[in-house]
């Protein structure tokens, strides 16, 4: 039987009715998270360019922008610029254009496959345009012939229009296969911990080969003109945002703000390269922002899905605030056209007449089109085989450096100098010494008990001043005498469920049936000590749950970075606020003289940065990771500082016992704690 199309759309938003409230039930956490997202997306655009502002306010404020922007690309302090060592395989002459292939390192094996492109009539020194290119693979029986090869015909036409144009790959698609998906597919979560993005390798090789260019007698470097679709329209925002050599700029398919990429959903469409660690919440038009007063077009096609229309345009106007403000209006324009998220004609004309205009001050018409004429294997740089020697299929791993190794001192005058020191250094690092914004525990709710041979479980949910909420469960012996204790349990994620470690014993809680398994084993342990154990459920987990598939987790979390935190950022707040809830004898919570936080692996380490400087407790720490690397990720945090710097903080302010273990960190701590007065006790 045909339904009539009136009756099926009823039928139809039921069943999504259904879906979305069994989804609800299922994943309790999803809403929370979601108006948490929004909240905190509302709240860096609320401090993005929205006041009026004047030249000198800009300018004064344009340098701190530049180095925290320098920061989040991975460029802080800058690398060094080491020699190119520039190879030019061969030149040869084709209409109207020369081709030499080239390949240069931005540093000590980053290698950079490229091709030039020159003019063929004319006197030089002419403009030159950097191409940086976007996600275009050419494979061929398995050998890559690099991005720059699907852009060619870009190529082709600056030469044969008296530019210099270089074109350069890009590590994921190059010649050399690297990866920029390191948090988008591939789990690497700690990218986003060491404040690494590809996007800032990609914009040091963009600035080497401005160098590069520099050196050539046929380039008008006072004439430096960038552009580049999709995620090279990224990379031309971030190098004309921090190369004033740029003297105009056509990012073309490569911005949009915010609110499109964290609540629409774009986010989802790119990869790790379209972002900065952005550890200082911002918004994308300040990116834009930063070329001001120099020649900026903005591209776009009207039906892009990665790039929405409604974001691209907010971030020109916004930007349009810093032009004005330095009366150069002339030099910022949107140049939208007709289609999907593809290299269009009707995109290369407009960006072709805005660098004849700004470059050449010429206003003629475009007549001649860009065509592809040339084949991948015409454009390969590295025909003989990949350089034995090249660094850019592991340049995650050495591009933005750990956190410098540290001897610790056994002077407490010249400890206490370092500490300062430490903790100025993750001062900035979202979660780490104080809460993530938006986020800090209040009001304490019980929503169930129960009694089992004496114990007292409850079930607390904690408010926040945000949509998340904090679960607990509490078990509190059955006794008139006053507690001597209370202990925090942190949870590690285990799957479905959530593990505890109490008292060196393993604890579960099933999140299918939102309860501790085996309570009648837990209550003989609690009642065996006199004091209340309070189990921590970290958020994403038990209650707040909101990972309904893999690639949903991932994008969530990645929706985290983007607004300036990070999911163990949220959990470390909440073991911070849980303590300073119970420190101030919160209505709702139980008391006691003393208080221990227990935890194990990364949480191990959350506990220690909750507890930085704060209150009066000791930690119980097991299976610590050998490395921060493997801890928690906090944007930034492993650049700023290591596990022996970490554990040596947690000593000096608390009691501690940690596993019996042969460690690098565990016992570099020990060698001065004796001289330092730190107590540090094994199991």
């Amino acid at each position: 039987m045909l339904l009539h199309p009136r009756l099926l759309i009823p039928c139809l938003l039921s069943f999504a009715t259904i879906t979305a409230t069994l989804a609800v039930a299922e994943y309790p956490g999803r809403g929370p998270i979601d108006a948490y997202l929004t909240e905190r997306t509302e709240a860096v655009e609320s401090r993005c360019l929205t006041e009026p502002l004047t030249a000198e306010q800009w300018q004064a404020n344009r340098p701190e922008l530049e180095l925290q922007l320098r920061d989040m690309l991975g460029l802080n302090p800058w690398p060094e610029r080491t020699d190119l060592k520039p190879t030019i395989v061969d030149r040869k002459q084709y209409d109207g254009y020369i081709v030499e292939r080239i390949h240069f390192q931005s540093r000590p094996g980053l290698y950079v496959s490229a091709n030039l492109y020159l003019p063929t009539v004319g006197e030089g020194p002419f403009p030159t345009i950097l191409y940086v290119c976007g996600h275009a693979r050419v494979k061929e029986n398995g050998v890559s012939y690099g991005n720059k090869v699907g852009y060619h015909h870009h190529g082709i036409w600056f030469a044969r229009q008296g530019y210099v144009c270089m074109m350069i790959d890009t590590i994921q698609l190059g010649e050399i296969e690297g990866i920029h998906h390191g948090t988008y597919s591939k789990g690497m979560w700690w990218w986003a911990s060491r404040g690494y993005t590809p996007a800032g390798v990609e914009a040091w090789n963009s600035m080497r080969a401005l160098d590069y260019l520099e050196t050539r007698p046929e380039v008008d470097a006072k004439r430096f003109g960038i552009t580049g679709r999709s995620g090279g329209g990224s990379y031309s925002w971030w190098t004309a945002a921090l190369d004033q050599r740029i003297v105009a700029a056509v990012p073309v398919a490569g911005i949009t703000d915010m609110r499109n990429h964290v609540i629409d959903g774009c986010i989802e469409g790119h990869c790790d390269c379209m972002f900065m660690v952005n550890r200082f919440g911002w918004d994308f038009a300040t990116v834009a922002a930063m070329i001001a007063p120099r020649a900026l077009l903005i591209a776009n096609s009207h039906r892009d899905r990665i790039f929405p229309l409604d974001g691209v345009i907010r971030v020109y106007d916004k930007t349009t605030k810093v032009y004005d403000a330095l009366d150069a209006r002339d030099n910022l324009a949107i140049h939208i056209t007709e289609g999907p998220h593809k290299d269009t004609q009707a995109l290369r004309v407009g960006a072709f007449a805005w660098f004849e205009k700004h470059l050449k001050n010429s206003t003629d018409e475009i007549e001649e089109v860009a065509r592809k004429a040339l084949k991948p294997q015409q454009l390969q740089v590295y025909g003989d085989g990949i350089p034995s020697d090249q660094q850019v299929t592991n340049v995650q791993e050495w591009f933005v450096p750990l956190a410098a190794s540290i001897d610790l001192p056994t002077d407490k005058a010249a400890w206490s100098d370092l500490r300062n020191q430490l903790l100025a250094r993750i001062d900035d690092v979202p979660g780490a010494t104080k809460n993530v914004e938006g986020f800090a525990l209040q009001a304490v709710e019980e929503t169930k008990q129960q009694a089992i041979d004496g114990v007292q479980f409850q079930n607390l949910e904690i408010e926040s001043d945000s949509p998340l909420k904090s679960f607990v469960i509490a078990a509190i012996p059955s006794t008139d005498k006053p507690l001597d204790g209370i202990k925090i349990c942190v949870g590690s994620p285990d799957q479905e469920n959530v593990s505890f470690i109490l008292d060196g014993k393993t604890v579960q809680y099933n999140t299918k049936e939102d309860a501790l398994i085996d309570p009648q084993a837990i209550a003989k342990q609690v009642a065996s000590k006199n004091e209340a154990v309070l189990f921590l459920m970290p958020q994403g987990t038990g209650k707040s749950r909101w990972m309904e598939t893999e690639k949903e987790t991932t994008h969530l979390r990645r929706r985290l970075h983007l607004v300036g935190q990070s999911l163990d950022g949220i959990r470390v707040s909440e073991i911070r606020g849980l303590v300073k809830l119970l420190a101030a004898k919160t209505e709702g919570l139980p008391t006691a003289g003393s208080l221990d936080v227990e935890a194990a692996g990364s949480e191990a380490c959350m506990a220690m940065l909750a507890t930085l400087g704060g209150e009066d407790v000791s930690l119980t720490l097991h299976q610590l990771p050998e490395s921060l690397s493997d801890g928690p990720i906090l944007l930034g945090l492993t650049k700023a500082i290591d596990l022996t710097q970490l554990l040596a903080l947690a000593a000096a302010d608390h009691e501690i016992t940690v596993d019996a273990s042969d460690s690098q960190p565990i016992q570099r701590v020990k060698a001065v704690a004796k001289p330092l007065g730190w107590e540090i006790a094994s199991e």
